[in-house]
Formats: C-alpha cells, sequence, structure tokens
C-alpha cells in the first residue's frame, strides 16, 4: 500500500489485548508508534461511549452491529486483497509491482513504510518477538523508499507467517491498517456525512489502494474533492448518499484508467473491479453490509459470517 506518514505522538504498549502503558514518545529509541494503534481493541468501547444515554442492551446492541460490521470490512478487504472471505494475516509475498513484499491483511509494503509500523507495533506489546530483528533493515528500507527486499534475509518470509500465528500480531496488522486507512476514510465520511457502512467501505479501500493523504494524487482526499465539486456538496449538505457514492466510484475509476500515480500505469486499470464490486452492492441497496454480501466480477466470492 502506498505510505501513510504517521505523527509522532504517544506510543503506546499493548499487552494481552489492552492498553498497557502509554508515554510520550521522543524519548524513546524507537519512532512512536501510530496513535491509533489499538483503534481496533477500543472499538466497542468507543461504540458505548457514543451511546451512553441509552440503555446497556442498546449499547449492546450497538457495539455488536458495529463490530459485524467492521469485520465486514475486514472481509471485503481480504477479497480484494487476497481472493479469500477471511483476512490472511500471514501473507507475504513480493509481487515485483514496486513495493516490495506485500503482506498481511492489508497488504503492507516494505517500501513505504506501514509493514514497519506493523513490526513496530508488535515490538511494543510483544518485545523479543520473531520479527523483531528484521526491525532496522525495514527502517532502512522504507527510509529510501526501496523495493529491495534481499536485504532481510532468506526467513524473513517464514518469519512473517509465523508471527501471524500469534493473536496479537493479527490484533495489531488490524489496528495499525486501522491507523493508516481507516481512521482517514472516517474523517472524510464525517466531513462529507457518509453514514453507511458500505459508504465507509467505499472511502476506505479508496484509501487503502490509492492513498490516504494530500500527497497521493489519485487518493482518497482528491476523489472525495473532486466528487463533493461534482456534487456540488455531499450528503451532510443534503446530497443523497446514494447519488454521492456513485459518483465517488465513477470518478475513482477514471483515476484507476488513468492514474497520475508513479508506476501504476499497468496495474491500476485492472483493478477496476473493486470500484464496480462496490457499486454493484450500492445498486442491490446492501448498505448495511448485511450477509450474505456477494462480490462479484472476477473474485466471484460470498461472504457469508463476518470474521476476522
Amino acid at each position: 500500500m502506498l505510505s501513510h506518514g504517521g505523527p509522532a505522538v504517544l506510543l503506546c504498549a499493548v499487552l494481552a489485548g489492552t492498553v498497557a502503558a502509554c508515554a510520550p514518545a521522543g524519548s524513546a529509541a524507537e519512532p512512536a508508534v501510530p496513535p491509533t494503534v489499538m483503534a481496533v481493541l477500543s472499538a466497542s468501547t468507543q461504540a458505548t461511549t457514543a451511546t451512553a444515554a441509552t440503555t446497556p442492551a442498546a449499547q449492546t446492541r450497538d457495539a455488536s452491529a458495529e463490530a459485524r460490521q467492521l469485520m465486514m470490512i475486514h472481509d471485503i478487504t481480504a477479497v480484494f486483497e487476497n481472493d479469500s472471505v477471511v483476512p490472511q494475516y500471514g501473507y507475504i509475498k513480493d509481487q515485483h509491482d514496486g513495493c516490495g513484499f506485500t503482506a498481511g491483511w492489508i497488504g503492507f509494503c516494505t517500501k513505504y513504510g506501514d509493514l514497519l509500523d506493523a513490526v513496530k507495533a508488535y515490538n511494543t506489546a510483544v518485545p523479543g518477538n520473531v520479527l523483531t530483528r528484521y526491525t532496522a533493515v525495514l527502517r532502512r528500507l522504507a527510509d529510501a523508499r526501496t523495493d529491495r527486499t534481499g536485504d532481510l534475509g532468506a526467513g524473513f518470509t517464514a518469519d512473517w507467517r509465523r508471527a501471524a500465528l500469534d493473536p496479537a500480531f493479527r490484533r495489531i496488522q488490524l489496528a495499525v491498517g486501522h491507523d493508516a486507512y481507516l481512521g482517514p476514510a472516517r474523517g472524510v465520511a464525517r466531513r462529507e456525512g457518509v453514514t453507511t457502512p458500505l459508504g465507509l467501505e467505499t472511502l476506505f479501500d479508496t484509501a487503502l489502494m490509492m492513498g490516504p493523504g494530500p500527497a497521493a494524487c489519485d487518493g482518497l482526499l482528491k476523489i472525495a474533492s473532486e466528487t463533493h465539486r461534482a456534487m456540488k456538496g455531499g450528503p451532510a449538505t443534503g446530497v443523497p448518499e446514494a447519488a454521492w457514492v456513485r459518483r465517488f466510484n465513477t470518478i475513482r475509476i477514471r483515476h484507476l484508467e488513468h492514474p497520475c500515480t508513479p508506476g501504476r500505469q499497468a496495474d491500476w486499470p485492472r483493478a477496476v473491479g473493486r470500484p464496480q464490486a462496490l457499486q454493484a452492492l450500492a445498486d442491490q441497496g446492501n448498505w448495511q453490509l448485511i450477509p450474505p454480501v456477494r462480490i462479484g466480477g472476477s473474485h466471484a466470492l460470498t461472504i457469508t459470517t463476518p470474521t476476522d
């Protein structure tokens, strides 16, 4: 995936699935872990806070619904990234597409540094883990923006797969992906007034594939801005969400077919099936991502039970 560039804020240690300690970053030898690296672990807390005025039963229902919708977003990503209906945490391969190694549930890349972010967070949560010894090399590869993979040695891929058997590393992969790509997607959703799970998935998949930040000339912010101008607003100002998302997907397809992002002119035109599949779900009216969710096109897979 494209680089997201995490700010230097708090370095949070996570042990046994909870935030164990948070201290100001800067004094530690490691750069800060992304600030919401454990967002996935606090999803139910956020849901409860948002519904504090409701009954406990309603809070539980809301939190459960949010968790199911989030798992469905993860599973749709698995379809697009790995032709699987469940996240593939142990996936790792040099696809020779300019990213170096592509690994994990969202395709973390050695070149752009999000794979390094995942390993650093794992180091914080589980010191001395099997990937710790690769941290310095991963940092050099990310700093140099190089797609070289040989520097990591022959054992790296096996060690990644071994680490992916650890539930802590799986949680961390989810959290780092949320920090890098779901957070920016939620920011655009709030700004534009996109409220449905399918709308959020559409924004998230764009950030994940094409870049979440202002430097991405084909990325989420660019496409959302173009959509806002074309529609003269967003759902927050009265534009129907269905119409806004349809225009967003149309503009995204145009960017995929004629990308300005260097090195993507060959492979991105072949990826128009992603927004087409999401638009098909919108045309079916499945805005809440209620299973079964069928992803058509070249994938032709059906998600029946949301699973992390």
